[in-house]
């Protein structure tokens, strides 16, 4: 077991081996995908998963249809006691599934292992290394006790922003609709990102190094809080958000409202309105994630998404009144039903 405190065990995490040893957490849509692609890539994967999932995973393996291509993958299935042998750990769950996830998952990786949580909204560590008053502050939506926050050094990090439209059906079967972009950064400190967006790139993933992945953050973030919440509360798919004007001005209010508090905390970014009301026609009948989680009855993933870029507005003064408005209304929703 390891000590994965803050500057702990770190020596060597600069260097990318020449194959990486991978364990994919979570073997929902998005991280079925990546474990696929990266097995068709000639990667050794591995998969953690729970309950039923890992049972029709040990029985069925993993199916992907990527565009034209249908791909099966039966991987070895990893053990939550013991991660060591892997270089680099992808996490893809939901947000409000880590604060019980990582504390079991830190000390099971090698002190020197790379953690790469490909996940939405607004990260738990985003207040590492920033600057007064977020620095070192924990985000309760995403970090209800603080506990988060000093699991991993900055620099055991890589930011990862993740543009994908997967859907996974009743049977297990993830269907990737166009291509599934990464956005790679450093959290703190210099991991070896060209190396592993290498490694990636091999494996028909597009990958992109950003000097600033919180500004990244921002970017993913303006466009699941404006479509998001708006889908889930109302039912609408991307392409029928996009053909109605006022659930446009809507999603307009809130893709500012977001905008404006990512210059707030220094990181400016284009909401690109227009852009997105383009993204939104041409979407075809997609439901939105969390538009998929209220359908089939699961908790919408509020906290990373709606309630920590709120949290964080009101510990800059900065009023967000569509967004708090809309999330408000989504909640008592998910109670109602």
């Amino acid at each position: 077991m390891s000590d994965s405190t803050p500057g702990a065990g770190v020596t060597g995490a600069s260097v990318a081996p020449a194959r990486l040893k991978l364990c994919v957490v979570g073997a929902g849509a998005i991280g079925t995908a990546l474990a696929v692609r990266l097995a068709a890539g000639g990667h050794e994967v591995s998969v953690l998963a729970r309950g039923a999932r890992q049972t029709f995973i040990a029985t069925h393996g993993l199916t992907l249809r990527d565009g034209d291509r249908d791909l099966a993958f039966r991987p070895a299935l990893a053990d939550l006691s013991d991660l060591s042998a892997h270089d680099l750990v992808i996490v893809a769950v939901k947000a409000g599934a880590l604060p019980a996830l990582l504390p079991r998952l830190a000390p099971a990786m090698r002190p020197d292992a790379l953690l790469m949580p490909a996940i939405n909204g607004l990260p738990w560590w985003y207040g590492l290394g920033e600057p007064a008053p977020r620095a070192g502050r924990p985000l309760a939506a995403v970090d209800p006790d603080g506990s988060l926050l000093p699991l991993f050094a900055p620099e055991r990090l890589i930011g990862c922003v993740v543009y994908s439209r997967v859907t996974m059906l009743g049977s297990g079967h993830v269907i990737v609709s166009g291509r599934q972009d990464l956005q790679l950064g450093a959290v703190g400190g210099a991991p070896p990102l060209a190396a592993i967006a290498a490694q990636f790139a091999e494996a028909g993933i597009a990958v992109r190094v950003e000097p600033d992945i919180r500004r990244a953050v921002w970017r993913k973030l303006i466009r699941n809080a404006a479509t998001n919440v708006v889908t889930a509360l109302t039912g609408a798919t991307l392409e029928q958000l996009g053909h109605d004007a006022e659930a446009i001005r809507i999603v307009s209010d809130i893709a500012r409202e977001v905008a404006g508090l990512a210059a707030h905390v220094g990181r400016a970014v284009d909401p690109e309105i227009d852009e997105l009301i383009t993204v939104l026609r041409g979407a075809g009948p997609f439901a939105t994630s969390m538009l998929q989680d209220v359908r089939q009855g699961r908790e919408p993933e509020l906290g990373a998404i709606a309630q920590a870029p709120l949290e964080l507005a009101d510990l800059v003064g900065h009023p967000m009144p569509t967004l708090h408005a809309v999330a408000a209304l989504l909640r008592l929703h998910v109670r109602a039903r």
